[in-house]
């Protein structure tokens, strides 16, 4: 249950004021481990690049700032209470109009399975900074208020809250991605995934997702299918549009549903009509796992995605 993965934001508490810490130098450090490791990141600024390197360290290199970024061990295990994600509110400017949302506070459980892994915490001051680790992590929880975040090749759960962009390269995992404005842009990504953007953009490009629940309050919503899980899949757009395009063979049923912008099948074969459709329910290559799109203002489109080059 994905549910049972938000546990790191327990983790928020080592978030908030800086770390005494083990260490913390303007070099690279690496920090030995022999687990998949929990890494908590809280980075003040600049951009946080997570990948995949070596399976025996947790590699710490600062930016062109060499900033020094405070380095700390702990226990998973003692996080036993149930975590909280607070609730945020962000106000945003849409031409003349000025909208505030509230991005819901969430509450998960810790699993035990993770109580024995390592844990390791970076601060970092403000800055770039890179962050080397094993392909599978036990989980990872980054909160980058004040900045961008990039994780690329990665298994395993993530919890990720940014004030700016975020994107991920063939990450697969149980995830949450919440930013306050910035655009969340996946690639290549699996698993059961939840993203929540107060007003930027969402684009999936090849996206193998068992699960998805997408929301976003202003920004447009693009996901293309590349392959289906048992689903469900959810949509949900403010004043965006939102397209989805499915690759040939893609099977699914879509639901949709604008309370005043328009619903367009695009597919191929699909019957074309001169009256605006605010509804509609639409099968994709005969049907398949439910995908449920609505949206308050924008437009929504059911379209054939064209296959990579070779």
């Amino acid at each position: 249950m994905l549910k049972r993965l938000w546990f790191l934001a327990a983790l928020a508490a080592l978030l908030l004021a800086p770390q005494s810490g083990l260490f913390g130098r303007a070099l690279a450090d690496d920090v030995p481990i022999s687990s998949a490791p929990v890494l908590t990141i809280h980075s003040n600024g600049g951009t946080v690049h997570v990948y995949s390197a070596d399976a025996s360290a947790v590699h710490v290199s600062p930016g062109s700032l060499g900033q020094r970024i405070n380095i700390s061990r702990f226990s998973p295990g003692q996080f036993t209470r149930a975590p909280m994600l607070p609730a945020q509110q962000v106000c945003r400017g849409f031409g003349r109009r000025f909208h505030c949302y509230m991005l819901p506070a969430r509450q998960f459980q810790v699993p035990q399975s993770l109580y024995n892994n390592e844990g390791v915490h970076l601060e970092n001051p403000g800055g770039d900074m890179s962050v080397g680790v094993p392909n599978h992590v036990g989980a990872i929880f980054i909160n980058a208020e004040h900045g961008n975040v990039v994780v690329e090749r990665l298994r395993g759960p993530f919890v990720i809250q940014a004030g700016g962009d975020v994107e991920l390269r063939n990450v697969y995992g149980h995830g949450l991605i919440r930013t306050s404005g910035g655009n969340i842009t996946l690639t290549g990504v699996g698993g059961d995934v939840r993203l929540v953007t107060a007003g930027g953009a969402v684009t999936v490009y090849g996206s193998s997702a068992q699960k998805a629940d997408v929301e976003s309050q202003g920004g447009p919503i693009t996901w293309r299918f590349a392959k289906v899980g048992t689903g469900p899949y959810k949509f949900n757009s403010g004043q965006g549009p939102v397209h989805l395009q499915f690759l040939p063979g893609v099977a699914a049923q879509v639901d949709a549903q604008s309370d005043t912008g328009n619903v367009t099948d695009l597919l191929p074969g699909a019957l074309t009509t001169a009256a605006q459709q605010h509804a509609m329910s639409i099968p994709v290559n005969g049907g398949g796992p439910e995908i449920t799109v609505t949206s308050t203002s924008g437009d929504i489109s059911i379209e054939q995605a064209s296959p990579p080059q070779p």
